[in-house]
């Protein structure tokens, strides 16, 4: 298979694939939960990983018996991790490196994240890679999820590639999946926090990480 710097478009994810941004995200919901008496279960994270911000919202608020409106609670999460993507989160270098090499090529990228917008684009101006995208993707466009094709497609259109042009890099298998079935190629990126690695190995077609 040819190498994923030969496709015309790229399109990233941002936590745990461009950004080291997910330890912000570990216990955010759960630390949320705590302070209003409630105790999260184990596998709470794994619920909501594949989920948007607003559907993981919407998910606690049924599961927990949580009163507020599902945009309160989006904005208190929020709030909370900010300043970490304005101040602290760094790049994982060896995802962010390809940016450059693409442009050299003359691709066209795009990143599509779970993140809020105030947080992606403070931490990709930050890095100096904003102006790097051509267009940024926020899976609450998509009702899906990343886990559904409909999104990479999306995505694939604001760069006028088809996806089978597109290369994708993600760190979720549900994600890596999605951009699968939406007619990517695609590479599973490494991150500490993945559990289910041997899997992401299984549908990439490029591994970026422990082989």
């Amino acid at each position: 298979m040819k190498s994923f710097l030969e496709y015309p478009g790229a399109i990233f994810d941002l936590d745990g694939t461009l950004t080291r941004s997910m330890h912000v995200w570990d216990h955010v919901c759960r630390d949320w939960l705590r302070a209003r008496g409630k105790i999260p279960r184990a596998e709470l994270e794994a619920d909501i990983a594949a989920m948007t911000v607003t559907q993981s919202a919407a998910y606690v608020k049924e599961r927990y018996g949580i009163g507020s409106p599902g945009e309160e609670i989006t904005a208190q999460w929020q709030d909370m991790i900010l300043d970490s993507y304005r101040t602290s989160i760094e790049l994982k270098e060896e995802v962010a490196a390809l940016v450059p090499k693409f442009l050299e090529r003359g691709a066209r990228l795009a990143v599509a994240t779970s993140c809020f917008p105030a947080a992606c684009e403070a931490v990709l101006e930050r890095h100096g890679l904003r102006d790097a995208f051509t267009a940024i993707l926020y899976t609450d466009q998509s009702p899906g999820g990343k886990g559904d094709p409909h999104i990479w497609r999306m995505a694939a259109s604001r760069l006028s590639l088809a996806p089978q042009e597109c290369a994708a890099f993600e760190d979720d298998p549900r994600a890596l999946a999605g951009a699968k079935s939406a007619g990517m190629a695609a590479a599973a990126v490494y991150d500490e926090s993945c559990r289910e690695w041997e899997l992401m190995k299984t549908l990439a077609d490029w591994v970026i990480g422990p082989v």
